[in-house]
């Protein structure tokens, strides 16, 4: 095997190189390497104020392949199981875990692929092989595969925005995230779903997938949303990540509903929250992060049952030689979804 590899590298803001990079070590004892066929990109990866600290970085962390080494101990899987990898893994047994905040734990925080997964060949570490990587049932493409990790993000987003039976659900953004949670909404109860957004060709997307769609810029927008929902929205999940998408979330939840924000803003970012209303109506405001391997395998389920549809959700397909146009095309936020690499 050759001592190097190509892969994706996010250099800095704009800058996306395919090069050479090492090879990972062989697995040692738990661990896999994977020939890596297939990544999506997500919005982390063009998120400029969380990558450009790490730069250079390769990228990548939705990735499905083939097993093609297995360390000493990992019975669990052999040479050639195609395989769906999520990229972190909570312990299971500490504090934040049996409270349900899998994201929070330590390992989760500590635990990553090598190098990561828009590159050839990647190096799993013995704690995500033994709880978070799935095999790809028979007749799923890899590229279906792919769409677990960001799916399953979607899916604890779903949970943590106190969906019942019978509620109204808004989401505010029209991108892949969006449009899948839209997908999802009614198999956690939600009897009426609208999409909000500006941008025209991707409303026209979610009209023609048979979406209720509002017009964030219609200046009687607050009257539409409360004609449509009655008392107001039960919930309203917020894909952007910025404050004035924030505010228009929160204006427009309803007493006693909850506001799901999804998307992360930088660090430094504050938001003023109208304090009085929160108390008196009752508002819940909450946040999502990443998934666990609860939500990953909840999802192979949604895939492999044909509950969510993965030829809807991606839109447009690139080799690792192109990764740069890959990213950009993500980053501009036009009318793709989820834009893959194949590898």
């Amino acid at each position: 095997m050759s001592a190097t590899m190509r892969a994706a590298i996010y250099a800095g803001p704009g800058d996306i190189r395919v090069e050479d990079y090492p090879m990972p070590d062989q697995p040692g004892p738990g661990e896999l390497l994977v020939r890596i066929k297939a990544c999506g990109v997500c919005g982390s990866d063009v998120t400029d104020w969380y990558m450009t600290p790490r730069a250079p970085v390769v990228m990548g962390h939705e990735p499905a392949g083939d097993v093609v080494a297995v360390g000493t101990g990992a019975t669990t899987f052999a040479v050639g199981d195609r395989v769906a990898i999520h990229h972190h893994v909570p312990c299971m047994v500490c504090d934040v875990c049996q409270h349900g905040h899998y994201t929070l734990c330590p390992t989760f925080k500590r635990t990553r692929l090598y190098p990561a997964g828009m590159a050839e060949y990647v190096r799993i570490p013995a704690e995500i092989v033994e709880r978070d990587i799935l095999k790809i049932p028979e007749g799923m493409s890899y590229e279906a595969a792919a769409l677990v990790e960001p799916i399953a993000c979607c899916v604890r987003a779903l949970d943590r925005a106190n969906i019942r039976q019978g509620d109204t659900v808004l989401i505010l953004g029209v991108g892949f995230n969006g449009i899948t949670m839209g997908m999802l909404a009614p198999h956690w109860g939600a009897s009426k779903v609208a999409l909000l957004d500006r941008q025209p060709t991707r409303m026209e997307r979610a009209r023609s997938m048979g979406f209720t769609v509002f017009n964030v810029d219609d200046a009687d927008l607050k009257a539409q949303i409360k004609a449509w929902s009655d008392v107001g929205p039960h919930a309203v999940i917020c894909t952007p990540s910025n404050q004035k998408a924030l505010d228009l979330a929160f204006d427009l939840t309803g007493p006693g509903g909850t506001l799901m924000m999804y998307a992360p803003t930088p660090p430094e970012s504050t938001w003023p929250l109208n304090m009085n209303r929160t108390l008196f109506q009752e508002i819940t405001v909450t946040g999502s992060y990443s998934a666990s391997p609860l939500d990953t395998r909840r999802t192979m389920a949604l895939l492999k049952d044909g509950l969510i549809d993965a030829n809807k959700l991606i839109t447009h397909r690139f080799p690792l030689e192109q990764a740069d146009k890959a990213w950009h095309l993500t980053k501009a936020a036009g009318d793709s979804l989820k834009v893959m690499v194949e590898i």
